[in-house]
């Protein structure tokens, strides 16, 4: 089948408040009209909890009103080629065009040009972790390919999977950096190319979407879920992020621990201060805290460290991989909105370079094992959710919409998870994109 020139549907997605990616679906003669005055949506989408349903206390859970979600014809792309499918991330807007206050791709771009503004820009990719599976009899995951752990066994049991998936992201235009089997039973990963704040959430949206594709052609499905099994590894949605001021590399070049200069210091020891209120952005779910559990390399503990893999964050040196040196987000999963963590992540890195910190000494080892442990992170949702209630900044840079609707909707993951038991819990996520 031949590839057309110009796309007959797309599929013109956006992101809500739990994670879920919505879309509406226009004809390619129609797009240019999506593209200039969008299409309709409703802003009570935000209220939805990740199975779906409104939640009714949520301040956006009425029937009034209605938004404009407008495509990005810039960031078009194929999702399915061969058929005429293309993709385009949308922003919203109110129905006299201007902006949408609780818009969260709009929120990442203003943090990226604020940024800009001073001078600074964010360089960031994702790393993404999946498990390919077959529902068992009672709905478990049933691994759906045979290998152990990064071992070129499952690469080799699943080697038509893998390159349909890797076809499927070349062919979207989708640049990436490694693929492999990760630790868990019949679960990989998938290294995306860093690029511009924007870039980086609207690739991980696409890259999803084409996982869950291909997965399904195979008769499989994908999970994302942070753990889809109570005794198995989770899935985690690693951000990898880099800082310049100027064009100067702000995480190397210094005389402190792996090259850190003394302004890449204070702004870490900022992010590090900050980290709990991140949390409910990066973890937004109330199962996302079961997977943070000490010595599985996890990082649940406020700590940093040099290429230390139990820590929060983890800064790579520039020696060795010819790349700038960069910072790893490890307590951040794939239930966490893109565009709301990316520009988390921007306000507190404004934020940490106007404001620097004090930088502890790095961990050296299992931060659980030590003497006297670092503290821990928030333990579960409803204390991360305070953390993030409490946070000036990202008060600020999210603006009060935004900030207080986000609020409610951790509130109501809170009450959704107090309803069930741990097993029903990871059972009602398992499927995540997919639940219920």
């Amino acid at each position: 089948m031949s590839v057309p020139d110009s796309p007959r549907r797309v599929a013109v997605t956006f992101v809500n408040h739990a994670g879920a990616v919505l879309v509406k679906v226009v004809p390619g003669d129609r797009f240019a009209a999506a593209a200039r005055l969008g299409v309709g949506f409703s802003p009570v989408s935000d209220a939805w909890r990740i199975d779906g349903l409104p939640d009714g206390d949520h301040p956006l859970a009425v029937p009034d009103g209605d938004l404009r979600l407008v495509a990005d014809a810039e960031a078009l792309r194929p999702l399915e080629p061969a058929a005429g499918w293309f993709w385009a991330p949308g922003d919203r807007h109110l129905r006299d065009g201007s902006a949408y206050a609780a818009d969260q791709r709009s929120f990442c771009r203003a943090g990226r040009d604020a940024l800009a503004a001073e001078g600074v820009a964010v360089t960031a990719g994702f790393e993404i972790e999946w498990l390919v599976a077959d529902p068992g009899p009672r709905g478990e995951a049933a691994p759906a390919l045979a290998g152990g752990p990064y071992g070129a066994d499952r690469l080799v049991e699943g080697l038509d999977y893998a390159g349909a998936l890797l076809d499927a992201l070349d062919a979207a235009g989708l640049p990436w950096l490694q693929f492999h089997p990760e630790y868990g039973a019949a679960q990989f990963e998938l290294s995306l190319a860093p690029g511009d704040p924007l870039e980086a959430a609207d690739r991980l949206v696409l890259a999803k979407l084409l996982i869950q594709r291909v997965s399904r052609r195979f008769g499989w499905r994908a999970s994302f879920s942070p753990l889809p099994e109570a005794t198995r590894v989770g899935n985690g949605g690693h951000v990898h992020l880099s800082f310049t001021r100027q064009d100067v590399p702000l995480l190397q070049g210094g005389d402190g621990p792996g090259g850190l200069p003394p302004a890449g210091a204070g702004l870490l020891g900022a992010l590090l201060e900050a980290l709990p209120a991140l949390m409910p952005i990066g973890c937004p779910l109330a199962v996302s805290y079961r997977r943070l559990a000490p010595s599985r390399w996890s990082a649940p503990f406020r700590a940093w460290g040099v290429e230390n893999r139990e820590a929060a964050l983890r800064l790579v040196p520039t020696e060795g991989d010819g790349v700038d040196a960069h910072l790893e987000l490890k307590t951040a999963d794939l239930a966490a909105n893109p565009y709301l963590l990316l520009g988390a992540l921007q306000a507190l890195v404004q934020d940490g370079l106007r404001n620097p910190q004090p930088l502890p000494d790095p961990v050296l080892g299992d931060p659980a094992l030590l003497a006297e442990p670092p503290e821990r992170l928030p333990l579960d949702l409803a204390a991360a959710s305070a953390a993030f209630a409490a946070s000036l900044p990202l008060r600020q840079a999210m603006g009060p919409l935004l900030h207080d609707t986000l609020v409610a909707g951790q509130q109501a993951e809170v009450r959704r998870a107090a309803a069930l038991d741990p097993e029903e819990l990871i059972a009602s996520c398992r499927w995540l994109p997919l639940t219920g």
